[in-house]
């Protein structure tokens, strides 16, 4: 799952529980943002990763 928002490329992975990796605007270096990292389990869903995804870039814009 790839999504833009506010300029930033969320992409959600899924081999055990979802992650979130953020890309910054005009960039496709990965952000680390170590243990702050949107993550989700399987049973919360990749919408909810999704979501805590787009909070954290809310937080940096």
């Amino acid at each position: 799952m790839v999504r833009d928002f506010n300029g930033y490329r969320i992409s959600i992975y899924s081999p055990n529980d979802h992650f979130a990796v953020l890309t910054g605007p005009g960039s496709n270096a990965v952000i680390d943002f170590r243990e702050n990292q949107p993550r989700s389990t399987v049973v919360e869903g990749a919408a909810v990763c999704l979501d805590r995804a787009e909070k954290l870039i809310k937080t940096l814009s």
